[in-house]
Parts: C-alpha cells; sequence; structure tokens
C-alpha cells in the first residue's frame, strides 16, 4: 500500500474542510513519530470541554480528511501513517468524535491503538446523520 506524502494529506484536508464552507487547515501536524500519550484514550479526552459538540461540519471535514489520509490503514491513534512521517490528528476533533459515539478506541495497551468508526461515525461520515450541522 502506497503512502501519500504530507503535501498530499494538507490538500486533502483543505478540500475537504473547502467543501465544508472553511477556508483553511487550522491544525496539521506532521511529525518523525509517534506521538506522545496518545495510545492511552485518557490522554485523548485529558482537555475535552464537556460542552463543545462533536457535531459540526469542520468536526465531520477533518474525519473525512482523516480517512482518506489513512486509506485502508487504521485511523491510529498514535499518528496516520504517511510516506515518511505521521501526521498527528486533531486531539480536540478526535476526542470528542470519540466521546458522543462516533468512534471507538481500539487495542488500548498495544504499540498501535487506533479509532475505529461506529455504525454512528459510518452515518455522520456518509452524510445520513442530521443536515443541521453547524
Amino acid at each position: 500500500m502506497k503512502r501519500i506524502r504530507s503535501v498530499e494529506a494538507r490538500q486533502i484536508i483543505a478540500d475537504e474542510l473547502a467543501k465544508a464552507g472553511w477556508d483553511t487547515a487550522s491544525t496539521f501536524t506532521v511529525e518523525e513519530g509517534a506521538r506522545p500519550g496518545a495510545a492511552s484514550l485518557a490522554w485523548w479526552h485529558e482537555n475535552t470541554p464537556a460542552n463543545e459538540s462533536s457535531e459540526t461540519l469542520r468536526n465531520l471535514a477533518y474525519l473525512r480528511a482523516y480517512l482518506k489520509i489513512a486509506g485502508e490503514a487504521p485511523l491510529y491513534a498514535c499518528g496516520l501513517l504517511l510516506d515518511r512521517r505521521r501526521l498527528w490528528m486533531d486531539r480536540s476533533i478526535m476526542s470528542r468524535l470519540e466521546r458522543d459515539g462516533y468512534l471507538t478506541f481500539e487495542g488500548e495497551g498495544k504499540k498501535e491503538p487506533w479509532f475505529a468508526l461506529t455504525e454512528r461515525g459510518q452515518a455522520f461520515v456518509a452524510g445520513d446523520e442530521g443536515d443541521a450541522l453547524s
């Protein structure tokens, strides 16, 4: 499986955000290695505000982009695998999506845990879950 380059990943995020009506990608971090702490679900939820909704066009755009970037690979919690580096997913977005039942956190305690779409998440990505996103 061929992994994409960071410039391609950035473009995928920009394209998905543009489709959702957002002008720019605000979160894009590419690093050499695995994201420290990200193998623990508790780390993802450390700073998640309870009052912030996961049901936004921005979150949907990022989730769709992350799925495209990962391709057939899982959404590895410690970073999506690119050609030479890892894309660190937005902590707030992924935390809220997991908290609200769009994603599950799989493989806790393993070297490479991942996020998986739930049925609700699949409907969200497909556009079947409500048109009232903000």
